[in-house]
């Protein structure tokens, strides 16, 4: 039941320019250099092996679980799913991840769903990129704020 990463997300978690405000840069010489930062500081945090647990872009993945349901599903923040088999699919939130229940019985489905963190939070996401931006740019110690930032958005199903 390991989720597969089906569709990255569209658009990065900061865009160049936030970057480069956050970090006071403004000159051009090392947009490929902050860009890739920008892409290590989102891989540490988002999707299924990242710190939080959750996606943070809007995002698709797949599972393939194995007898006949419920199924709960490894990322929180589900948007929408759809099954393999077992027809309509219904998504309940749980203290132990979403829930999958499907119209038909099944005996195993593969399961592909988006998710994204729900908007009033992904500032703090944000934040947190940023902050571990700086710590890889500056080559300084992380911020405390990025500790209790990540604590308050880790999805607690990890």
């Amino acid at each position: 039941m390991t989720p597969v990463l089906v569709t990255p997300p569209a658009q990065p978690v900061i865009t160049l320019a936030e970057a480069k405000a956050h970090l006071r840069v403004d000159i051009d010489a090392e947009d490929s250099l902050i860009e890739g930062m920008v892409a290590a500081a989102t891989a540490h945090l988002d999707g299924w092996r990242g710190v939080l647990g959750r996606a943070i872009m809007p995002q698709a993945w797949r599972e393939t679980h194995d007898g006949a349901g419920p199924f709960v599903l490894a990322l929180p923040d589900v948007t929408a799913v759809t099954a393999s088999a077992g027809g309509a699919a219904t998504i309940t939130a749980t203290p132990t991840g979403p829930v999958v229940e499907l119209a038909e019985a099944v005996d195993g489905v593969t399961l592909t769903y988006t998710c994204a963190l729900p908007p009033e939070v992904l500032p703090s996401a944000q934040m947190a990129v940023k902050l571990f931006l700086s710590h890889l740019y500056d080559q300084t110690d992380l911020s405390p704020a990025f500790d209790a930032i990540v604590g308050a958005l880790r999805w607690s199903g990890v």
